[in-house]
């Protein structure tokens, strides 16, 4: 594993313990097993560790959306799968769940470039993916733009939560009913 995944690893495992102001660089080096300056050597400040760790997710968000968009299968699967998709990701690094709801809110002049591609990207491709379906009239006449931020920030929350709740073991059964509770709330009712 290449060193600047190693610090993004121990980073997100750092300030998920601590939060971002009382994460110390120091600190962060020591878990990734690296000196301070090899930490200066691929980052700028804290702050761009920080950007690094939502840049690394957004792209995986990104390339994931971007393989189902490719798939032959009706809007509402590929939301279906871009969700849960999201929520496995969350469910599988509780640091990460942590890090990136409780760092990712806040006022937008506040966030670093990624944390505003992420806060801003990711909505929009539940976005797109839901005109979609509300195009072939597989969900009813909501507000996509609305939605797919609400969609996205539920996940993160929900993740969050669990986390700070201690609910680790029943994480997949919550993200399972909250993918259910979204389709079915979204899925246009004859």
């Amino acid at each position: 594993m290449k060193k600047k995944e190693i610090i993004r690893l121990s980073a997100t495992k750092i300030i998920a313990k601590e939060g971002f102001c009382k994460t110390k660089v120091q600190a962060i080096a020591d878990d990734a097993e690296v000196g301070v300056g090899t930490i200066y050597l691929y980052f700028k400040n804290k702050d761009g560790i920080l950007d690094y760790i939502f840049e690394a997710q957004h792209k995986k968000m990104v390339a994931f959306s971007e393989d189902i968009e490719k798939r032959d299968m009706p809007p509402i699967e590929k939301i279906k799968k871009l969700l849960e998709f999201h929520f496995k990701e969350l469910e599988n690094d509780p640091n990460l769940a942590k890090v990136l709801a409780q760092e990712g809110s806040g006022t937008p002049k506040n966030k670093t470039k990624w944390m505003k591609y992420d806060s801003i990207g990711i909505p929009a491709i539940f976005h797109k993916m839901l005109d979609e379906s509300k195009k072939k009239e597989e969900i009813g006449n909501i507000d996509t733009e609305i939605f797919a931020a609400v969609i996205f920030f539920i996940g993160r929350e929900t993740a969050y939560l669990l986390q700070i709740k201690g609910m680790r073991d029943k994480q997949y059964n919550t993200f399972q009913e909250l993918v259910t509770f979204i389709i079915n709330g979204i899925k246009k009712h004859d």
